[in-house]
This record gives structure tokens, sequence and C-alpha cells, in this order.
């Protein structure tokens, strides 16, 4: 009976997001001067209204590698982890004050990529 509601829960779930406030948009540039078009508004978003989640843009990291063999020594360097976004991917966006958007991350359901 528990499987029977959860498995109910879950196809209701489906390609749904809890906040009201959501919209999509399609990311129109990347990275250089990122800009969206929200579905439904006339004009497209420039890079001065869009604030994305950090784990959306690429990310530099400091590392130093302690190497063991043949003999100890260290190596500096610094990781790159690419952003995930592309131009042409559907967003899930939420409007700020002041005609701003906050990009939350790709829309994956349906056929956002």
């Amino acid at each position: 009976m528990l499987n029977d509601a959860l498995k109910l829960m879950r196809e209701k779930m489906i390609g749904h997001i809890d906040a009201r406030d959501t919209e999509r948009a399609t990311l129109l540039s990347w990275p250089g001067s990122p800009a969206i078009q929200v579905d439904g508004d006339q004009e497209p978003y420039p890079a001065d209204k869009l604030v994305f989640a950090e784990y959306l843009q690429e990310r530099r990291i400091d590392a130093v590698f302690e190497v063991k063999q043949p003999s100890a020594s260290m190596l500096t360097g610094v990781l790159v982890l690419p952003s995930p976004l592309q131009a042409g991917d559907r967003l899930i966006v939420s409007r700020l004050t002041g005609q701003r958007y906050y990009v939350h991350g790709k829309d994956v359901g349906g056929n956002g990529g």
C-alpha cells in the first residue's frame, strides 16, 4: 500500500517544480555575454539582469598534488570545472526584484536536455 502511494506521488510530481514563481526560459548565449529569453516575454534579458546559481558557472580550484613515487614531490595546479550550460539550453528561472532573473538550473524534464 505504501509503495502504491509513493508510485502515485511520483507520477503526479513528474515535470512539476515545488515553487509557484518559477518560469521557463531559453539560454540565448553563454558564457561571454549571457542572455535568456523567458517564455512569454517579448524581449530577452541581458547579463546585467541575470543571477546564475554558483554551480552553473565555471569554477577554478587551486590544487596541490603530492606525488610519492618515484620520488616525493609536490605539484600545484588549477582544476577547472566547466559550466554545464550551453546556448540553447532550457532553463528554470525565478523573477527577482528589479526585472532580474535568478537561474536555478537546466530544465531536464520533457525536452530540456
